[in-house]
């Protein structure tokens, strides 16, 4: 991959329109669900759960499910971090298990990539955009285009301290993966065949989830304590 294989979007709020334009509006500052993130109207949809590690032991890593299960929580597609972050690895003690945030972990991503290989057509352009980062910063938002496996080279190009992309589609919008910078989750809007392939897949965890899920801190009902 060259710096010619990637290529700023002139116009970038154009490329985003019909994408913003099928988000759900937030309408509480507290409360946000998948279709916010991911447009509505895509018959399935899909939770992709990013890999907790401790960075005291590099390589050992755990899933949300062996995360729960040694939690005592229940795994769900709304599970969130405050029900499994008391675990901690003993011995020792104290060293504590941190998810991505913002991002998919590296072997997500490798995981998401080779899924996406699989059901997008080989010559389709992929747009990627950052959007929220760079407001937060003062600047303004950009959208590149490249090809899927360009992913790792387009993230590289704009900078770590970006992290994202916070939104990646093919060309004839056959899916959207999308990511907030404060999420611990990415999620996926795609067809019924591409969600069992990630659903089914070793490469990520992933379950399927509503387009009316919650995706914010407070979605967790059925772990909640008194």
């Amino acid at each position: 991959m060259t710096d010619d294989d990637i290529l700023a979007v002139p116009d970038p709020e154009r490329a985003l329109r019909w994408l913003h334009e099928r988000l759900t509006p937030g309408t509480d500052a507290g409360r946000h669900v998948v279709t916010e993130l991911v447009p509505e109207g895509y018959p399935a949809y899909v939770r992709v759960f990013h890999t907790w590690t401790l960075e005291e032991i590099p390589g050992l890593r755990r899933t949300w499910r062996e995360m729960a299960a040694a939690s005592g929580a229940h795994f769900h597609g709304e599970l969130m971090g405050g029900a499994v972050r008391r675990e901690v690895l003993s011995p020792p003690v104290g060293e504590q298990w941190e998810v991505f945030d913002g991002e998919p972990d590296p072997a997500t991503r490798q995981g998401l990539v080779e899924i996406l290989s699989a059901a997008t057509a080989a010559d389709q352009r992929v747009f990627y955009s950052y959007e929220l980062a760079r407001e937060l910063r003062g600047e303004e938002t950009l959208v590149w285009t490249s090809s899927l496996s360009g992913l790792e080279a387009v993230r590289a190009r704009t900078g770590e301290e970006y992290a994202g992309p916070e939104h990646w589609w093919p060309e004839d919008r056959g899916w959207v993966v999308a990511c907030d910078w404060d999420l611990c989750s990415t999620y996926v809007a795609c067809s019924e065949a591409l969600a069992e392939r990630l659903v089914g897949s070793d490469l990520i965890e992933a379950v399927r989830v509503a387009p009316a899920a919650r995706v914010d801190n407070g979605a967790d009902h059925l772990d909640q304590r008194s």
